[in-house]
């Protein structure tokens, strides 16, 4: 009995194909099977799945994917880096590992052999295959689609705008990283006025993807940065840049309320954006009512229909100012995100979700003029009325 690996992927996204070929020299036995146990490093409850794959025919190799297994056990970071220079995201990925079994008729009793193989030969815990809550479309996937995305094998997870990204001194900015070396030792952070800083950071052991607090808490540990000023957040390794986010710090000049949003992107970090146009507030109301018996000589007073269940849904619609065209790419993850979050202060974060059931990508050379943006907003939660 032996089974080969014959490829298996890198660092894949979990909600893409994440391809495996084994081959084994008993596939002639009857009713031959591949079996496939994917485990969690770590794991109390593994297998967390054990597939089984017939033989094809006149082959001795199976190509599988376990990508629908693991993004189960892939959710997103966030909160984690909100009172913390730097936090290991260690809820955006899985670190897992796969072991192979053959099972066939000895004697006419189905038999499970033991485990024959494994990816990694020796799983532990600086030893595993990683899968992250990344996803890539149909034209980008490939094998290796997450280490050949921008981050290039290393870098941010965010949009790389030509323009620095806006931000109030009290608002909030988490950035996400991607490091499977550690090699960022230093967090560098410039503005006008004030001298360069560098901050030492210690990155968590066997950790690829890490949360900065890039907003408000490292303004403020820096000290000195004032409004308006332009900001330069450099990640290093020694004395090497490695990544380079730039801001433009500024006061909310709009007569209306500042509407700042958080989503999740397709590689799951973070997008921020400050929607400081006009804001309608609104509610729908979803009303259920009971009609009760009169009393013979009834008044006017008395009711016959009750409301018993009333449920409010809060929304807003909230307006861009202009726009750029690489903005408005952004903005279609924005519209398509399934984790957004409203912020009221650096702490202060509000589930919510976008109603829009369409989105358009604007351009200047088809529009041929200044564009902005418009999203209906829902909490996630609903609120309720007595039931008297």
């Amino acid at each position: 009995m032996a089974i080969t690996i014959l490829s298996s992927p890198g660092v894949m996204a979990a909600y893409n194909q994440i391809p495996y070929t084994v081959s084994s020299n008993m596939t002639s036995q009857p009713n031959f099977n591949f079996i496939v146990d994917v485990n969690e490093i770590g794991g109390t409850n593994n297998p967390l799945a054990r597939l089984k794959y017939p033989k094809q025919p006149s082959s001795s190799e199976l190509t599988f994917d376990v990508g629908n297994v693991l993004k189960n056990y892939v959710s997103f970071d966030f909160g984690n880096a909100l009172a913390a220079r730097i936090a290991a995201n260690t809820r955006s990925r899985i670190n897992y590992y796969t072991e192979y079994r053959e099972l066939y008729d000895v004697s006419g009793i189905p038999t499970l052999s033991g485990v024959l193989a494994s990816v990694p030969t020796s799983p532990n815990s600086s030893n595993f295959k990683l899968a992250t809550n990344a996803i890539f479309d149909f034209e980008d996937y490939s094998p290796n689609a997450y280490l050949n995305c921008n981050v290039s094998g290393f870098g941010f997870l965010n949009a790389d705008l030509a323009e620095p990204e806006n931000i109030e001194l009290t608002q909030n900015r988490i950035l996400t990283f991607f490091d499977p070396n550690r090699v960022v030792t230093h967090i560098a952070i410039s503005a006008d006025g004030i001298a360069p800083q560098t901050i030492a950071v210690s990155l968590t052991a066997n950790e690829y993807l890490f949360n900065i607090n890039a907003g408000k808490y490292l303004f403020d540990l820096t000290g000195g940065i004032t409004s308006p000023n332009n900001v330069v957040i450099r990640l290093l390794a020694g004395a090497t840049t490695v990544a380079t986010k730039r801001f433009k710090v500024g006061d909310n000049c709009s007569q209306y309320e500042t509407v700042r949003l958080h989503w999740m992107n397709k590689l799951g970090g973070f997008e921020a954006f400050n929607f400081n146009k006009n804001t309608i507030n609104a509610m729908s109301i979803d009303r259920k009512q009971f009609k009760a018996p009169l009393p013979i000589g009834y008044s006017q007073s008395d009711r016959l229909k009750t409301n018993y269940n009333t449920t409010i849904n809060d929304k807003i619609t909230i307006n861009s100012d202009w726009i750029s065209e690489e903005q408005s790419v952004l903005f279609e993850q924005l519209a398509t995100s399934p984790i957004i979050y409203l912020e009221r202060s650096a702490n202060d974060f509000v589930a919510a979700n976008i109603l829009n059931a369409e989105y358009e990508v604007k351009n200047y050379l088809t529009d041929r003029k200044l564009f902005n943006v418009t999203f209906e907003i829902e909490y996630s939660y609903s609120r309720y009325r007595q039931s008297l």
